[in-house]
C-alpha cells in the first residue's frame, strides 16, 4: 500500500522560518526603497544642474535650512582669486589618466566671504599647458558642491605638507589662513574660452550606484529557497516516520 505525503510542520521550525522569511522579505523590500530613493535623488541632482546661475547671496539664501537644497545648481562668483593659496587637491583621474584639481580661494564681492574654487583637473606632466590664475576682478560660473566626507580608503590630508587628498573646509581655512570661508565649495564649470588648456572645469558626475534592485530579488529568492527547503523538510520527515 504506497505511502501517503503529508505535510505536518512542528512548531520551532515553523516560528524559526517565519522569523527567517520575515527578515529577508523584510530585507528586500528595504533594498526596492533604496532603490526608489537613490533614482529620485538623480532626478533631483539632474534637475539641479539644469537650472539657471544663481549669485552667491541666493545661492546662501536658498540654503537654509540644508544646503542639500542648492548642491549642484549653477552659480555665478564674482571676485578676485588668491592665486599665492592655490592647493592641488591629488589622485583625481579622468579618462583613465592620472592628475589632480586646482584649488584656488577667491575673494566673492559679497564683504569678508572667501569661496574656495575647484578651478578643474589637470593631469600629470602638464605644468606647461596650465593657464595662470587669472588675475583682477574675474567672474566664475560653476555648481554648488558640498564639502566632501572622506572615505574609507581615503588618506588623511598633511596640510604642511601641502598633500591634500579631499576638501576639508576648516583643515584648507587654517592651512591657507583664511577668514569667513563660505559654507560650500564651487565646482568651475567646463570653459567656453579656452581650448585643451588646463586646469579643465567640467560638470558634476551624479551618477550613483544603483544595483538595489539586484539586491532586493537576492533577498526575495533567498526567501523562496527558504520556503521551499521549510516544505520539502516537512513532508519528507513525516514520510520517513511512517516509514
Amino acid at each position: 500500500m504506497p505511502l501517503a505525503m503529508t505535510f505536518r510542520p512542528t512548531l520551532w521550525a515553523t516560528v524559526a522560518a517565519a522569523v527567517v522569511l520575515a527578515v529577508l522579505v523584510g530585507l528586500g523590500n528595504w533594498q526596492l526603497d533604496r532603490r526608489s530613493w537613490k533614482k529620485e535623488l538623480l532626478e533631483t541632482r539632474a534637475r539641479q544642474i539644469d537650472t539657471p546661475a544663481m549669485s552667491y547671496a541666493a545661492v546662501v539664501a536658498a540654503a537654509h535650512p540644508a544646503l542639500e537644497a542648492v548642491e549642484y545648481r549653477p552659480i555665478r562668483l564674482r571676485g578676485r582669486y588668491r592665486p599665492a593659496n592655490t592647493a592641488k587637491l591629488l589622485s583625481r583621474t579622468r579618462d583613465g589618466r592620472a592628475g589632480f584639481h586646482l584649488i584656488t580661494p577667491l575673494e566673492e564681492n559679497t564683504a569678508g566671504v572667501v569661496v574656495l574654487v575647484d578651478r578643474g583637473w589637470v593631469p600629470v606632466g602638464s605644468a606647461a599647458e596650465i593657464s595662470p590664475t587669472p588675475a583682477g576682478l574675474v567672474s566664475v560660473e560653476g555648481y554648488v558642491r558640498k564639502f566632501e566626507t572622506p572615505g574609507r580608503f581615503t588618506p588623511d590630508n598633511e596640510p604642511e605638507a601641502g598633500a591634500w587628498f579631499y576638501l576639508d573646509r576648516e583643515q584648507m581655512a587654517s592651512a591657507m589662513d583664511l577668514a569667513m570661508v563660505a559654507p560650500f565649495y564651487v565646482q568651475r564649470a567646463p570653459s567656453t574660452t579656452l581650448s585643451g588648456g588646463y586646469p579643465a572645469g567640467g560638470v558634476p558626475d551624479i551618477a550613483l550606484r544603483n544595483p538595489h534592485l539586484q539586491y532586493a530579488i537576492t533577498w526575495y529568492a533567498l526567501a523562496l529557497v527558504l520556503l521551499v527547503i521549510y516544505v520539502i523538510f516537512h513532508t519528507r520527515r513525516r514520510v520517513g516516520e511512517d516509514e
